[in-house]
């Protein structure tokens, strides 16, 4: 299973989070240039995490524009391990039934 973070810099324990919850693939688009506006999100990506406090609006509609259209569950989240640890859990509890629910853009 893939997963597509947008935005952040350093982000390697954000992964181990990730990883920890089952995904095995994940990629990273730090959004710094200008191109990633216009980036196709990759093939099986099964879930998007987009760190709002890294990546411009510009970027951030794109990837929810796109990933809505397909159908792929979001989470919009600050960089906090905290915060991705609380939506997974709410999500395993069956608190919420979509990730898109979890926080809100």
């Amino acid at each position: 299973m893939t997963v597509l973070i947008v935005g952040g810099d350093y982000i390697a324990s954000l992964k181990q989070k990730i990883t920890a919850h089952g995904y095995a693939r994940i990629e990273h688009w730090n959004g710094r240039k200008k191109g990633f506006n216009k980036r196709a999100l990759p093939g099986r990506t099964e879930l998007v995490v987009i760190i709002y406090d890294y990546v411009s609006h510009n970027l951030a509609n794109s990837v929810k524009d796109q990933a809505s259209r397909i159908g792929i569950p979001m989470i919009f989240c600050r960089r906090s391990l905290y915060e991705i640890d609380t939506i997974f859990d709410k999500r395993n509890t069956g608190e919420i039934t979509t990730f898109s629910t979890a926080a809100g853009y």
